[in-house]
């Protein structure tokens, strides 16, 4: 079982539209895909579930019978015991499976800053809170037999999404070909950078034991992929977007591949070769929408 993040600390770049596109077309390939809406602002969660439903959901949370994110991590937050199972929600009949997000998730992200400094001191609780995500995330992927997990987050590079990228196989940037993404880019790369080796600090100081059960603190970085979203402006927006994206892809290998291979190689194994994919516009994604479990419905994706 391998897990993917999709991540860019600059908003409105298509996160959750690629993570419900890529999750299709895994699922196509016959793979079981685990999706996992770690945004407090549930978008992924918002596409898949109808809102009456989401509603309910989320005023069940907090108790017994909760069934979001926030649901099976609390017992370990509130320090009560293990993560707490619950069934997740079928979206695509025997191949895709979401756990819904919870707007209290960003009560857990509170916690992580005071857990990564706790961390550096070794104490086992600290850890706990930490490694959370990922221990549920391993949970669910063992009982539904998943080959995939793919966690949408939200767009920043605060504590919460250093626990997830932490935790992760590897991450992916969505890019959009704007001045704005441009920028944000150098962050991405220094953000990563420092994650990672303070991580490594953390487990060198760990005991063998508890290392064993630590978040790897190596996530791989596949590439990037673009998209332009048409803007009306008054004037044709294809020759901007045409500057943006010629400017892309040095700005990637400058301030994220050279970043994380100067940690270590391994961090960038397909440079030079790191642009993944481009879409001119989010308007050429047509969802069809399908009838799936009782209350749910997803969508398949075709480029036109």
């Amino acid at each position: 079982m391998k897990k993917l993040t999709f991540f860019n600390h600059k908003g409105g770049v298509g996160k959750t539209t690629l993570t419900v596109s890529v999750a299709d077309a895994l699922a196509d390939l016959g793979l079981r895909v685990l999706l996992i809406d770690a945004d407090p602002q549930c978008n992924l969660t918002s596409y898949y579930l109808d809102e009456h439903l989401l509603d309910e959901l989320l005023g069940e949370s907090g108790t017994d019978d909760g069934g979001t994110i926030w649901s099976a991590i609390k017992p370990v937050v509130d320090g009560k015991g293990g993560v707490r199972k619950f069934d997740l929600y079928e979206v695509r009949e025997d191949k895709i499976w979401l756990c819904p997000g919870d707007v209290l998730l960003a009560d857990y992200e509170e916690e992580l800053p005071a857990a990564w400094t706790g961390s550096f001191a070794r104490k086992e609780r600290d850890y706990d809170v930490t490694c959370v995500l990922h221990d549920m995330a391993e949970e669910m992927a063992a009982r539904y037999e998943v080959d995939i997990v793919l966690f949408d987050i939200g767009p920043n590079v605060g504590p919460l999404n250093r626990s997830i990228l932490l935790g992760s196989d590897a991450f992916i940037t969505p890019v959009a070909a704007d001045l704005f993404s441009l920028r944000a880019l150098s962050t991405v790369g220094r953000s990563v950078d420092r994650w990672i080796r303070d991580w490594a600090t953390i487990r060198s100081l760990a005991s063998p034991v508890a290392q064993k059960r630590l978040l790897k603190g190596t996530p791989v970085y596949l590439g990037y992929v673009t998209s332009a979203y048409k803007v009306f402006s008054g004037r044709s927006s294809t020759k901007p977007h045409e500057f943006w994206e010629r400017k892309i892809a040095p700005r990637v290998k400058d301030r994220v591949v050279d970043v994380l291979g100067a940690i270590h190689p391994s961090f960038v194994p397909y440079s030079p070769q790191n642009k993944l994919a481009a879409i001119k516009n989010f308007h050429s994604i047509v969802w069809r929408r399908k009838p799936r479990t009782a209350g749910w419905q997803s969508g398949s994706f075709a480029v036109m």
